[in-house]
């Protein structure tokens, strides 16, 4: 074998590979009891990552990311940090610790949420189904069809808050809360907020107060030591490729008037909620203005060939440094 083969294969099978730039992808820097989708790392975690990052490699702006990559001159181990959604706990957990390492972050930020009392209302809906221990049997309409709920009294994995959305459901609460969410990610805005308010009628939710969405106030602390940097990700966070053509540019214009008003910097990026896109979606933040735009796909940037209008990210687990350190190798 060929010395510069030779060396490769001991690299790879060492763990040595060369570190690849990457988008990271989080959202919440909490420690929930159930969190279906994943989308929360503790804040002992989060510290631990970041100190990794700041040790291993270069931590970049998403404004000097992807200036350097447009210059083809991005380091190999390059990192840009983004969150989703404008959870509090950003301001409360993320922030203070992203401020203690000089780390930038962008935040994309789903407008019509600003200064809603409630939580989103996946982490509302993952309240009322997944912490309930009660019996619950009752029928709910969704889009004129009707929904039928039942499961027992909690049982261990319901309680243990273990299961992930993308798991096959063990139990008659995550068969009923994977089937509500579904049809509640893909309907209108209209037939979220009616169902919500029927789900409210009849189960109980605990409030998470880290689990609501900043208000004005609040974001504009957030940025005001120049580490965050504001991104769009439209209004009320539909999946945008199920809009007709005027709601969806209302999504993406819309969103960015708003951000504007929020920060005194451009609001240079887009991210797609869900990471639901197609070529329509993808013209439409083109020529909204944007400069880029995030998708959710897993992957690596690839220096010489990506789109910046559906740049990759790497979601975020909630793990210690090493499994982080993994994660980026691989």
């Amino acid at each position: 074998m060929p010395l510069p083969r030779l060396f490769s294969s001991l690299r790879s099978r060492l763990g040595l590979r060369q570190p690849r730039p990457a988008i990271l992808m989080y959202h919440r820097v909490a420690a929930p009891v159930h969190d279906p989708w994943g989308l929360a790392v503790d804040p002992v975690h989060f510290e631990r990552q970041l100190a990794y990052l700041i040790k291993r490699r270069t931590v970049l702006s998403m404004d000097d990311f992807i200036a350097h990559l447009q210059l083809r001159i991005l380091p190999s181990n390059a990192i840009a940090i983004t969150f989703d959604d404008g959870y509090v706990d950003n301001l409360l957990n993320a922030a203070p610790a992203l401020t203690s390492h000089s780390a930038p972050a962008t935040l994309f930020l789903p407008t019509g949420f600003v200064g809603q009392t409630r939580p989103f209302w996946w982490d509302e809906l993952a309240a009322m189904i997944l912490e309930s221990t009660e019996q619950v049997s009752l029928e709910l309409i969704v889009d004129g069809e009707s929904v039928r709920l039942a499961w027992p009294t909690a049982g261990p994995a319901d309680i243990s808050g273990h299961w992930r959305a993308w798991e096959i459901p063990r139990t008659e609460r995550q068969k009923s809360y994977l089937e509500i969410w579904r049809r509640l990610q893909r309907s209108s805005e209209a037939t979220r907020t009616h169902t919500m308010e029927s789900l409210r009628n009849h189960l109980q939710a605990s409030q998470d107060p880290l689990a609501r969405p900043m208000n004005a106030d609040e974001i504009r602390v957030l940025l005001s030591n120049g580490l965050f940097t504001l991104g769009a990700h439209s209004i009320s966070h539909p999946a945008l490729t199920t809009l007709s053509c005027e709601e969806r540019r209302r999504e993406i214009v819309e969103s960015v008037q708003q951000c504007r008003a929020l920060t005194t910097r451009d609001v240079a990026g887009f991210a797609y909620p869900h990471g639901d896109m197609n070529s329509e979606v993808r013209a439409d933040v083109a020529t909204t203005g944007f400069s880029w735009a995030c998708s959710t796909r897993t992957a690596f940037i690839e220096i010489e060939h990506n789109d910046l209008y559906a740049l990759p990210r790497i979601a975020v687990p909630d793990v210690s440094g090493p499994a982080f350190a993994r994660l980026l190798r691989t």
